[in-house]
């Protein structure tokens, strides 16, 4: 396996040649059709996943049917690793929303690793901080922010700088929705709102962000 896809990963990054082979050495690729199921909330764990190429989207969901997305994937992201420590089942479910590759290294695999190389350890506590402050600002909007608020957020946190404007990739209102924990008609009122007062242009799923987007109505 070639080791310039996994020495980016943030629990791999400062890793010597050696470890970074070894760890290589462990790895299976997969690939994914668009809308597959990678891993299901509640399935008992047995690996970790990175992902290579392609998107996902982590999200949790109750026997009516309803989700809420809890985050999004690109390549050099993983998941898995909080139910490889702890054994417990899965915590959520992760889709891919492209064509997606990962690669894989059993639980086992990864553990035997972690103890032979005290650094990946070291990383990996660094990557579970980071995201517990994401969650937090996640718990945080959704509790603080009404629905302008949240979907105004997520639309800036989703977008990215291109020719000196932010721009979202294509999303539908729905995915915005399941974001939020609001309805789709209602995320619909907000955008047109958005659009109204010329915050922010939307072209093929697209949302370009015009002006500095407001936080409350």
């Amino acid at each position: 396996m070639d080791v310039s896809l996994i020495e980016n990963v943030p629990i791999f990054v400062g890793l010597d040649p050696v470890d970074l082979e070894k760890i290589a050495s462990k790895a299976n690729r997969q690939h994914f059709p668009k809308d597959s199921i990678l891993v299901y909330e509640g399935q008992q764990p047995d690996s970790l996943y990175i992902i290579v190429s392609g998107k996902c989207k982590v999200y949790v969901g109750d026997e009516e049917g309803r989700e809420l997305t809890l985050g999004t994937m690109s390549p050099g992201d993983f998941f898995g690793e909080l139910a490889i420590i702890d054994g417990s089942p899965r915590s959520a479910t992760v889709e891919a929303t492209e064509k997606t590759q990962v690669l894989q290294i059993t639980g086992r695999e990864f553990q035997e690793f972690v103890a032979s190389t005290p650094s990946v350890l070291n990383n990996l506590l660094s990557e579970l901080a980071r995201r517990v402050r994401g969650v937090n600002e996640h718990i945080k909007d959704l509790a603080l922010l009404d629905v302008y608020g949240r979907v105004a957020r997520t639309i800036l946190r989703l977008s990215t700088e291109v020719d000196g404007v932010r721009v979202t990739d294509a999303i539908t209102q729905q995915e915005i929705a399941n974001m939020v924990g609001a309805s789709r008609e209602m995320v619909s009122r907000v955008l047109n709102n958005l659009k109204q007062d010329g915050y922010i242009s939307i072209k093929e799923k697209r949302i370009t962000i015009l002006s500095t987007l407001p936080h409350k109505r």
